[in-house]
């Protein structure tokens, strides 16, 4: 099976440990990766715009974490490139009919969601005969949207689901290939839960190409799909910690 990537100029190290497996299988080939190179929101503009939605004080807080976190681990998507002899794309407009002819040249049978892009929209959605891989850190049946973890815990969840999928158009209402539960424990905070969750799901994207890679494999389609959530308020990050304290 030939792939592409379709990634920002950053492959974290989470996304480094899904792609090891497939690198090392001589059953699939990762031919080529679509880096998108389109400017990003500043954390002023997209702090602004969480303000306008009611949500600047929870923007607010997780970014002044992130002044003393550390530093997310991983490596530079062209040096990963390179050491793996991986093709590299780099555009401005991955929607362009230049760009989709560019790629569309590699014959490539699927795509795999590494890092930037937001909603993967068409002419990507189905460039690839067996579509676009996507992680996401839900169930999709109960959970679509964002941040992981957060509103399991919010709702007082005993599980978490970790869901491989292909990806249609829309938020997480794709078709899913491989599917988990991780048990939420009693001291589990947001980032406990989310770190689990990460290194637990590392092999699902390897699992849900090999089973991509049997003809006879058929997929099931999910029949109701679950609520969007969104970044919390800052009344709901404050409630959050209120009932995590007390259940510890």
């Amino acid at each position: 099976m030939e792939i592409g990537l379709l990634t920002d100029h950053f492959i974290t190290d989470f996304r480094l440990k899904t792609l090891n497996p497939i690198l090392k299988d001589d059953n699939f080939l990762i031919r080529v990766a679509l880096i998108d190179d389109r400017p990003k929101k500043s954390l002023l503009q997209r702090l602004k715009n969480n303000i306008k939605r009611g949500r600047g004080g929870y923007i607010f807080i997780m970014a002044f974490k992130n002044l003393f976190a550390e530093k997310e681990k991983g490596i530079k998507t062209k040096e990963f490139c390179s050491k793996n002899k991986i093709a590299i794309i780099e555009t401005k407009k991955p929607y362009s009919i230049d760009t989709i002819e560019i790629l569309r040249k590699y014959n490539l049978d699927l795509l795999i969601l590494v890092g930037g892009y937001g909603i993967i929209k068409e002419p990507l959605l189905k460039i690839t005969p067996k579509g676009v891989l996507s992680y996401h850190h839900g169930n999709m049946r109960k959970y679509r949207g964002m941040p992981p973890a957060f509103w399991e815990l919010y709702n007082n969840e005993n599980e978490m689901g970790v869901t491989v999928q292909i990806l249609s158009a829309g938020l997480d209402n794709g078709i899913p290939i491989e599917e988990m539960s991780i048990d939420i424990l009693k001291n589990d905070s947001v980032k406990k839960l989310q770190s689990r969750a990460l290194e637990k799901s590392e092999n699902m994207l390897y699992r849900a190409l090999q089973k991509l890679q049997n003809n006879d494999y058929k997929s099931r389609k999910i029949e109701e799909f679950g609520k969007i959530y969104t970044l919390p308020n800052l009344r709901q990050w404050i409630l959050l910690n209120i009932r995590l304290s007390m259940r510890r």
